[in-house]
C-alpha cells in the first residue's frame, strides 16, 4: 500500500503538535500544584490602640504624687510637758525610807531654784524630797540626771533653811543610772508623734537623719536617733541609754514595732 506524501507529512506535524500541546498543559498545571502561596499578612492593629507619637508642646500634664512633708519642716513644735515641781504646801511628804548605805534609792537630780531658795534637791520616784547637805565626792550633782543612792540622815543641818525638803542627807554611795539629755528637769513621758521641743532641738543639734519611737519598758517609750557621728538612744524623759561607739538598737526588744516621727533633710 503506498501512502501519499502529503498525508504523512500532515499526520506527523499534527502528531508533533498534539505532544507539544500536552507538554505545556502537564508544565503550567505543575507550576500551579507546586508553586507556593504565602499567608495573608495580618491586618495592621487599629489606629486607636497604637500609641500616639509625643509630639513637642503636647505632653499631658500629669498632676504630681504628693508627698508626706519632711517632719523637721513642721511649723507646730509642741512644747516640752515638764514634770511639776513637788511643792509641800500643797502635796503632803511620805513616810521617809530607812537610811541606807548600799546605793538602792533610785532618784532623780532636780533643780529646785526658786522654790525657797531650795537649789538641787533628789526627788524619789515615792516622791520624797532630799536636800544633800555635804556635796558628794566626785563630780557635782548634775540636774536631770538620775542616780541611786545610798544617806544617811545629817542631824542639826545648819545650812540654807529648805522647807520644801523632807530631809537632809549626807550621800554614802551613788551610781550614775541615767545621763542627762541636758533639759533642766524631768518631764512627763509621752508617746510623742512628732518631736516635741525637747527632742526636736536635740535632733537639730546632733543634725539628726531619722528618730524612730519604739515601746520601752513599764509602758514608757525610747527615741532611737540617728545621726552622721552614730546612733543614740533617749527614754521618752530625756535620759541618755546609749551612745555612739554602742550599737544601740541592741537595747530595742521589737523593731517593728518602730515608728518614724522625724526625718532630718
Amino acid at each position: 500500500m503506498v501512502v501519499c506524501p502529503d498525508k504523512t507529512t500532515a499526520l506527523k506535524k499534527y502528531l508533533y503538535y498534539s505532544l507539544l500541546g500536552l507538554l505545556l498543559l502537564a508544565a503550567c498545571g505543575g507550576a500551579r500544584v507546586t508553586t507556593f502561596v504565602a499567608p495573608p499578612q495580618a491586618a495592621p492593629a487599629a489606629a486607636e490602640e497604637a500609641p500616639a507619637p509625643v509630639l513637642p508642646g503636647e505632653i499631658e500634664e500629669v498632676s504630681p504624687v504628693e508627698e508626706a512633708p519632711a517632719l523637721d519642716a513642721m511649723s507646730e513644735i509642741s512644747p516640752t510637758v515638764y514634770q511639776p515641781y513637788l511643792r509641800r504646801e500643797e502635796v503632803p511628804a511620805p513616810a521617809l525610807p530607812i537610811p541606807n548605805n548600799n546605793c538602792h534609792l533610785a532618784v532623780e537630780v532636780r533643780n529646785y531654784d526658786g522654790l525657797d531658795g531650795c537649789g538641787i534637791l533628789l526627788e524619789s520616784d515615792e516622791g520624797h524630797l532630799f536636800l544633800v547637805g555635804t556635796p558628794p565626792r566626785g563630780d557635782p550633782l548634775e540636774a536631770g540626771t538620775r542616780i541611786s543612792i545610798g544617806y544617811e540622815l545629817m542631824r542639826g543641818y545648819e545650812g540654807n533653811n529648805c522647807a520644801n525638803a523632807d530631809a537632809v542627807i549626807r550621800i554614802t554611795c551613788r551610781r550614775l543610772l541615767r545621763v542627762s539629755s541636758g533639759v533642766p528637769r524631768p518631764f512627763v513621758c509621752e508617746a510623742y508623734n512628732k518631736p516635741s521641743r525637747w527632742l526636736y532641738d536635740l535632733a537639730v543639734g546632733y543634725g539628726a537623719t531619722y528618730i524612730t519611737r519604739f515601746p520601752w519598758r513599764d509602758d514608757r517609750y525610747v527615741y532611737f536617733v540617728e545621726t552622721p557621728s552614730g546612733q543614740y538612744l533617749f527614754d521618752c524623759r530625756g535620759y541618755q541609754i546609749c551612745q555612739p561607739r554602742k550599737n544601740c538598737l541592741s537595747f530595742i526588744d521589737d523593731f517593728s514595732k518602730g515608728v518614724v516621727i522625724y526625718e532630718g533633710k
